[in-house]
């Protein structure tokens, strides 16, 4: 397990009972209350495992299918010129740097965790179940993209070889260079060429949409997510990231997929009820109270 890895399930377990506290109405985190949510709430959470197996798949696969692919990045560099280099060329300063590293690697963990957590710990049924479906369905949305449609990181060769030159003149890999850990961590779960769409935009602003039509309240952390959001399209395009165009694409991705989700919801969880109510009936180390409704 990578430094990196460690470091934000730190994050994630320190900041959840944070959290629920600002955000849940001070509402404390108790051991009998976490229990029941990963009780109550064990297939919106084995759905969120789950995407991140098969991303693991589909991660081994980009490799395979590279040559029967399309790198659209000379198409979008075209379109962009070199204007983000300019971004990062004013704003360019080691704490600066820091800063917007710390935004990217644990913004997105924390909010796609910590976002479906709080609303399963509170008891919003609904709201957690349409959250769980849509990571799921922006997930299936982004693996044609990452398959066959080749978009290379903006800073990209040079986090390999420090002497070449990035697709953007003068970009700066800062990210990936910024220290052996971090480099390898990338190394190991990147491959620098799936950056259409941008799903570090994708997946928070498919969130706070959801939030938005589905919760009343919870202004607080809406304002958040909308911060967050805005920082984190900064930080990957000051990183050496992801190109405008990305951004764009997260947007789109995000809209189609809160969509799909609010037409697919009711009926995608009245199926898994049934198979629930299928293996509670059949293993006994399965059964459980709860039944899994939006209603």
């Amino acid at each position: 397990m990578n430094l990196i890895d460690i470091l934000v399930i730190i994050q994630l377990i320190v900041s959840f009972p944070v959290g629920i506290y600002l955000f849940g109405g001070k509402r404390k985190v108790t051991l009998a209350g976490f229990k029941d949510m990963c009780d109550y709430y064990r297939w919106h959470f084995i759905l969120l495992i789950g995407i991140y197996f098969f991303k693991s798949i589909v991660f081994m696969f980009e490799t395979q299918l590279e040559p029967y692919a399309i790198d659209f990045t000379p198409m979008v560099h075209e379109f962009e010129g070199n204007n983000i280099f300019w971004v990062q060329h004013y704003l360019e300063s080691w704490p600066m740097t820091l800063f917007m590293a710390i935004i990217y690697i644990g913004s997105f963990l924390f909010i796609m965790v910590f976002t479906l957590a709080l609303f399963s710990y509170l008891g919003e049924r609904k709201v957690a179940s349409k959250l769980a479906l849509l990571y799921f369905v922006l997930f299936l949305l982004t693996i044609p993209f990452y398959l066959f449609m080749l978009v290379y990181v903006p800073s990209y060769p040079k986090m390999f070889y420090p002497g070449a030159e990035s697709v953007v003149t003068g970009m700066e890999p800062l990210l990936y260079n910024f220290g052996p850990n971090v480099n390898d961590f990338f190394v190991n779960y990147d491959t620098f060429n799936n950056c259409y769409p941008s799903m570090h935009i994708g997946y928070p602003v498919a969130i706070l949409l959801a939030l938005l039509i589905n919760v009343r309240g919870f202004r607080g952390y809406k304002y958040f997510m909308l911060a967050m959001i805005f920082l984190i399209a900064l930080a990957i395009v000051y990183l050496g990231i992801h190109w405008l165009t990305d951004i764009v694409g997260g947007l789109l991705i995000a809209i189609i997929g809160v969509i799909i989700t609010e037409k697919s919801a009711e009926r995608f969880w009245r199926r898994l009820n049934r198979l629930d109510r299928s293996l509670r009936k059949r293993f006994k180390w399965w059964d459980s109270p709860f039944q899994i409704t939006n209603k």
